[in-house]
Order: C-alpha cells, then sequence, then structure tokens
C-alpha cells in the first residue's frame, strides 16, 4: 500500500514512517524542505505558493496528513495564533484543491487533530468522540481543521481524524521535557496537579494509526488516548519512581506558569479524561494500557 504522509520528518512522523515500513507498506514523504535522513522517497510542497509534486500521488491510496505548526513552541501572540491555524488550514485546503484535480483519487485521508478539540472540561470529566467542540484557542483549532478535512468526502474518500493525546516517546517531546528537571531533583507537579494527562505511547498511536488505515469501513473521529487515565501529579510521581529519583520540590504553582508561558499555561493547567472506548470497540488492542508499564519501557530503552 502507497501511503503519503505531509509532517512526517519530525520525531512522531519518523517512528511512523519506520513502523509502516515494518509492516510491509509504502510510505513517502511530502515536505516543504529534504530531510537528509529520510529512508524513503520525498516530495516538495509549498503551502505557501500552493504547490505541490503531482508525483507524490502517483497511485497513493491513503493520505496520513500531519502538517501544522507546534501548538508547545512559544507563547501564543496573536501572530504565532495565526501560524498554528493556517499552517492546518491551508495545507489541507491545498491538498483538497490538489486531489480534486486528480482523475485516480487516493481512498482515504487520515488527519491529525487532538484531545484539545474538547475544549477546557472539568477534572472529572471524560470526553468521547461525540462531543461538541469545546470555545478555547486549541478547541477552535481543532474543530476548523476537522472541518477541512471533512470536506474531502464531497471527493469520495473515507475521512479519519485523530485525536491524538500526550504521545510519550523516550527519545523526546513531553516525556522529555518533563522528566529532565526530576533527574536534577527539581522536578514538581504542575499547577494542582489534578488535571489529567490524556497519554499514549508511540508505539500504541503508530499501531492505531495502522489499524485505522487497515480496517477500511471504519471513519470519523477516533481519540488516540490510553485506556488508563493518570493525572499530572501521578504521571509525574511515576516518571520520577522510574528513573528512581526523590520529588523533593511542591507543585509549582499555576500563576508561575501563567506568567512564563501565557494563555499556553492551559495545555499543563487544564486537562480532563478522554475515553479510548471507540478506538478499542473497533478492535484495536493496546500494548501499553498502564502509564507504569509505557514509562519503564520508554525510560529503560532512553
Amino acid at each position: 500500500m502507497n501511503i503519503l504522509i505531509t509532517g512526517g520528518t519530525g520525531l512522531l512522523g519518523q517512528r511512523l514512517v519506520n513502523y509502516l515500513l515494518s509492516k510491509g507498506m509504502s510510505p513517502r514523504l511530502l515536505s516543504r524542505r529534504e530531510d537528509l535522513n529520510a529512508t524513503v522517497p520525498q516530495f516538495e510542497w509549498d503551502i505557501k505558493n500552493k504547490k505541490v509534486d503531482l508525483n507524490s500521488l502517483e497511485n497513493v491510496e491513503v493520505i496520513i496528513h500531519l502538517a501544522g505548526a507546534n501548538v508547545a513552541e512559544g507563547r501564543w501572540t496573536k501572530r504565532r495564533k495565526k501560524e498554528i491555524l493556517e499552517s492546518r488550514i491551508d495545507s489541507t485546503q491545498l491538498l483538497y484543491d490538489t486531489i480534486a484535480k486528480l482523475e485516480h483519487k487516493p481512498t482515504t485521508l487520515i488527519c491529525a487533530s487532538a484531545t484539545g478539540f474538547y475544549g477546557l472540561q472539568n477534572f472529572d470529566h471524560t470526553s468521547s468522540e461525540d462531543e461538541k467542540p469545546g470555545l478555547d484557542f486549541l478547541a477552535q483549532v481543532c474543530e476548523q481543521w476537522e472541518a477541512e478535512a471533512d470536506r474531502f468526502k464531497d471527493l469520495g474518500l473515507r475521512i479519519v481524524k485523530l485525536r491524538t493525546g500526550v504521545v510519550l516517546d523516550g527519545s523526546g517531546g513531553a516525556l522529555q521535557k518533563m522528566a529532565q528537571p526530576i533527574k536534577y531533583l527539581i522536578g514538581a507537579p504542575l499547577g494542582s496537579g489534578k488535571q489529567y494527562v490524556p497519554w499514549i505511547h508511540w508505539k500504541d498511536w503508530c499501531g492505531a494509526v495502522d489499524h485505522l488505515v487497515k480496517e477500511r469501513a471504519l471513519s470519523g473521529a477516533f481519540n488516540l488516548v490510553a485506556p488508563q487515565a493518570v493525572t499530572n501529579a501521578q504521571l509525574t510521581r511515576l516518571i520520577a519512581e522510574t528513573i528512581r529519583k526523590p520529588l523533593l520540590l511542591p507543585n509549582v504553582p499555576a500563576f508561575v506558569l501563567q506568567l512564563i508561558l501565557g494563555e499556553m499555561s492551559s495545555i499543563v493547567l487544564r486537562g480532563h479524561k478522554v475515553s479510548s472506548e471507540k478506538l478499542e470497540e473497533s478492535g484495536y488492542r493496546f500494548e501499553y494500557k498502564s502509564a507504569s508499564r509505557a514509562l519503564f519501557e520508554l525510560i529503560s530503552q532512553d
């Protein structure tokens, strides 16, 4: 199966490429710049000037659209928020306009989204795929991105939307940022620590994407989160136990994070449970259901 991946040069994209290769598939990358470390064919697109190398779509059955500016990089200034939104909307519109002109179209679009779709819920609330989007910035970004993805139905494509939680990976990302201060004995839960962290092991994220590629009867939104819910305080403690370091400091006050991060502090200070039930009922079997097992494997392999 030929699969075109946008935004595939980052850590998670590289994980997915290698995973799909291990399953006998033929992934290729659509990227703004050449990745010298890539092990698969690469093609160029220029979103600003609305140009796509049409060779990238030759005999492609599935598009996995991950491209978008990192929401956790830099303060959410008005300019940065505009970049976060437009990087998702403009790239998706360019794909739509390009595919609309093709005689032989792909069969499936799998588009990234996030559990941020559900907005700033109460800590004890559990979100499932049939809920309406929230009203905060990230929720609106996810809603508009998913709406652009849904337009591909008009072209006859099957649409799958990946509402991804925090992907844990020992080589980088959120886990590395959480573990680093703990290693130096300055780690602590954030805010109240009661906010839930909807997490998933990178292997399960790749496995779930592979499952959604192959199961062609599946469509719509799926929460890509592990079954076991953990709070920020619990996850911080589990990381400390796994690397055998004590937690010596009190929780980092919310106002401190708000001063440092501004509006972006909502990413770490607000959180709630997110259900994995729909994904499990579709037939996917998690390899890492518990955070403790996932952390042991990730940190011991780091």
